[in-house]
């Protein structure tokens, strides 16, 4: 997920976000409904991805020897914990009332910022809590951080329980994800975060769950989801059925 380009900010803003909560508490004693909170936090989360992509995107265009220049690196810090100190509270908030969206926000921030053992712990928790309320991609970011909960049959049941009728979250997207496997072209067209609607994320979603299933004597499993993931638009499932059709 490419950590490495934001090494220079995690420690000031880790320390920032175990500080927040207690700083903002007076603010939000009053209960409040846990989408609205989302959609008042919104604004500054889409800010924070602008300025992580820029941040990838500057990181990107240096050569191996080449520091990240130092102006950059502290505006674009001022900038990210300003935007941290407006938005985690609400986003907090809204994540501990239940609201699927704000758990899946709150653990792409977490999971920038966080060790390895509280990626486990939290962002595992915040994922797990929204993909069990069916918010998609929730489920397609466990694969990079829950290992070992998408192997089992808990996951796989909530994959097919997932409606139909994929208009249930609509309100919520786009939302941000990293790089989406089903897009061949991705890495080198687009921008490290990009946005997908429900469908998009169904078809990463389903296209990951068939890979995984590729290491198992699955066949028959795997082609369903290879199906489901090329009908919601996936080109690497398309380009591996067509493959499998001529062999």
């Amino acid at each position: 997920m490419e950590k490495a380009s934001l090494k220079s900010f995690s420690a000031i803003v880790s320390v920032f976000l175990a500080t927040l909560t207690n700083a903002n508490e007076d603010n939000l004693k009053r209960p409040a409904d846990g989408e609205a909170l989302y959609f008042k936090a919104l604004p500054y989360l889409d800010k924070i991805d602008e300025i992580q992509n820029n941040i990838f995107n500057i990181r990107n265009q240096l050569s191996a020897n080449e520091k990240f220049p130092d102006q950059k690196k502290e505006q674009y810090r001022d900038e990210m914990l300003t935007l941290i100190k407006q938005g985690m509270p609400l986003l907090e908030r809204s994540a501990e009332e239940g609201n699927p969206a704000a758990q899946y926000r709150l653990a792409l921030i977490s999971s920038t910022f966080a060790s390895r053992s509280e990626v486990a712990e939290k962002v595992c928790t915040l994922l797990r809590s929204s993909f069990s309320n069916g918010f998609t991609p929730a489920g397609l970011q466990m694969f990079f951080y829950c290992f070992d909960e998408v192997k089992t049959p808990e996951f796989r049941s909530i994959i097919d329980a997932l409606p139909n009728n994929e208009t249930l979250y609509s309100r919520y997207y786009p939302q941000p994800t990293m790089t989406p496997s089903c897009d061949t072209n991705s890495r080198s067209n687009s921008n490290t975060i990009v946005s997908l609607d429900e469908k998009s994320f169904r078809a990463n979603l389903y296209m990951n769950f068939a890979t995984q299933m590729s290491t198992h004597n699955l066949r028959q499993e795997q082609l369903s989801f290879l199906n489901k993931a090329a009908e919601h638009g996936c080109a690497r499932a398309i380009e591996r059925l067509k493959l499998n059709a001529g062999s």
